[in-house]
Parts: structure tokens; C-alpha cells; sequence
């Protein structure tokens, strides 16, 4: 079911990754062929807002609602772990999570244009209902300290997000304390995760910058962007 190809790339091996040949994830709202173009614009467009916002930061994408626009970072997520699919009937998502080594992880680009998050990407998702008041203090957080005690745990939104669980997923940093350990977050208490092998099976949430190959419309019609309009 997977086309897949190991990238070992030094800078950002994600973006290499594509200009090389996309590794093809199965996931929430995947589709079923890869451009056969290297230009990162090849990507499918970000499909259209339909309407609905989730805890009124989360603009969801397509028919299907498998894809989430956060307004306040112009990052366009998959609301499901890489490996399950997203169910439109159930709400949630279906399917096994695929856990994966750091190397592999880092060379991850799907068909539809999304990647291993960074982590100040991943932390603009930890919601620490203890510490933020509002949908806009999301993700606003020492991410070595976390949201403390106590604190609904997964920290994450779960109705933008309802199966993430209380689990460690990767993301593209090194740990700053290592020069081999790599960097995770931790979503039962929204901490950074700083002492990981690279060999060690963690699952992923993908993300697409729309800088990437597009611009999605926002709930209210605008079309967001992250610094100053640019």
C-alpha cells in the first residue's frame, strides 16, 4: 500500500524529499497518486474551507473534513496519525497508527504534500486547558516545561483532533541536550520528549505549510497569512 523511498538528505530532508520523489503516506484524506513533476507546486491545491470551524481556530477542509486550517498559524494539519484514515460518518479517525524511526520520519512527504512537523510547528497544537483561556493561547508555551498539573490529557484539542491519544509523535528537531537523541512531544502533558533514540517506533501528524503550493480560504473568507500580510 506504501511507495517507499529512504531519503537521507542533511538540511531540511523533507523539502529535498519532494523535489526528489514523494514518499507516499496513506492517512487522513490521502489521495491515491503522486505527481510525477518535482516542483513542489505540483502538489494538489489545499482543499476549500467547508464552513465548519472546530473550537473556533480550526478551519475544516474538503467534504470529507480529513484536513484542518489553523487560522492562527496558517498550518494546514491531517487530523488523523499518518497510517489511520479519517472517517467522515464517524467523526474520528479508523485504522491502525504506523509507527515509524526518526531517519524514516524525517524523509516523509506524502502525495499530498504534507511532512514530519517541526517542533515549534507540533507545539503550536498543545492546548493546556489549565494554561490557555482561549482558542488563540493554543500552543503559547515553555514546550520543556508543558502545561503542568493538572491538565486534560491528550493536551490537544479533541474535536480538531479527537485520536491523537496520549502518545509521543516525532518531530524534524534534534534534542538540544544530544547530538544522536532526537526531539518528540509528548501529548499526555504537552512536554517536549528531548531523549529519543532515532531507532525508536513513534507515530506522526503530519503538516503542510500552504506556502507550500497554496493559500486555503479561511472561515471568513479570508486567506490567512503568517507574518504581516506576506
Amino acid at each position: 500500500m506504501f511507495d517507499v523511498r529512504e531519503i537521507a538528505l542533511a538540511g531540511r530532508p523533507w523539502l529535498l524529499g519532494a523535489l526528489a520523489g514523494s514518499f507516499l503516506l496513506t492517512g487522513c484524506g490521502g489521495g491515491s497518486s503522486s505527481s510525477d513533476d518535482n516542483d513542489f507546486k505540483e502538489f494538489p491545491p489545499l482543499p476549500d474551507a467547508t464552513g465548519e470551524v472546530v473550537s473556533e481556530r480550526y478551519q475544516v477542509l474538503g467534504e470529507d473534513g480529513a484536513i484542518v486550517l489553523d487560522t492562527k498559524t496558517n498550518l494546514a494539519w491531517k487530523r488523523c496519525h499518518y497510517g489511520q484514515t479519517w472517517s467522515t460518518d464517524l467523526g474520528r479517525c479508523e485504522g491502525s497508527a504506523t509507527t515509524v524511526t526518526w531517519d524514516v520520519a524525517t524523509g516523509l512527504v506524502d502525495e499530498d504534500g504534507f511532512r514530519l512537523a517541526s517542533m515549534d510547528e507540533l507545539k503550536s497544537l498543545v492546548y493546556c486547558n489549565n494554561l490557555h483561556n482561549g482558542p488563540d493561547q493554543i500552543g503559547e508555551l515553555d514546550i520543556f516545561e508543558g502545561c503542568g498539573a493538572p491538565t486534560l490529557s491528550p493536551t490537544i484539542d479533541p474535536q480538531a483532533f479527537p485520536d491523537i491519544g496520549q502518545v509521543t509523535v516525532w518531530t524534524s528537531d534534534d534534542s538540544p541536550n544530544s547530538d544522536t537523541l532526537k526531539l518528540g512531544l509528548n501529548f499526555v502533558s504537552g512536554v517536549a520528549s528531548d531523549f529519543n533514540s532515532e531507532a525508536s517506533p513513534y507515530r506522526l501528524i503530519v503538516v503542510r505549510d500552504p506556502a507550500d503550493g497554496d493559500e486555503p480560504r479561511a472561515a471568513n473568507g479570508s486567506r490567512p497569512r503568517k507574518q504581516n500580510g506576506s
